[in-house]
């Protein structure tokens, strides 16, 4: 069995600022409803579950498994993983707390944390698409 590793990710930036935005919005309206009610209403208590219930989602539900074969990035509201092979990835590019790679001519970024990031990296060197050169 191939040895898996599993990290927890954020997608570039401007689609992170624009999906937290959105759960953002669910929570002032929810406490938008609370102000203008004067007593607390089920509504105001049922936006503000929705938006914890996102926000523990979109913490906690964005990972990726990093196979010697493949990637599996788990994305937050879509049923179908999105599964890249290794042999697919093209000019991995590792900033301080990014992923920057190229698959099929699109480019991919993603956040992690630094620990995640080196550890990613020497797998990346481990399974040949990163050459020691480019670390």
């Amino acid at each position: 069995m191939e040895e898996q590793k599993r990290f927890f990710y954020q997608p570039d930036l401007t689609t992170a600022i624009i999906d937290w935005s959105w759960t953002f919005i669910i929570l002032i309206i929810g406490i938008i409803i609370a102000f203008e009610i004067t007593h607390f209403q089920w509504v105001t208590a049922t936006f503000i579950a929705v938006f914890l219930i996102l926000a523990i989602l979109q913490i906690f539900r964005r990972t990726v498994v990093v196979s010697p074969s493949k990637l599996v990035f788990n994305r937050l509201l879509v049923k179908e993983y999105l599964s890249i092979p290794l042999k697919d990835v093209r000019q991995p590019l590792f900033t301080k707390h990014t992923l920057t790679i190229t698959v099929h001519g699109e480019v991919m970024t993603f956040s992690f944390t630094q620990r995640s990031l080196r550890s990613i990296k020497h797998l990346f060197q481990t399974n040949g698409v990163l050459d020691d050169d480019e670390a």
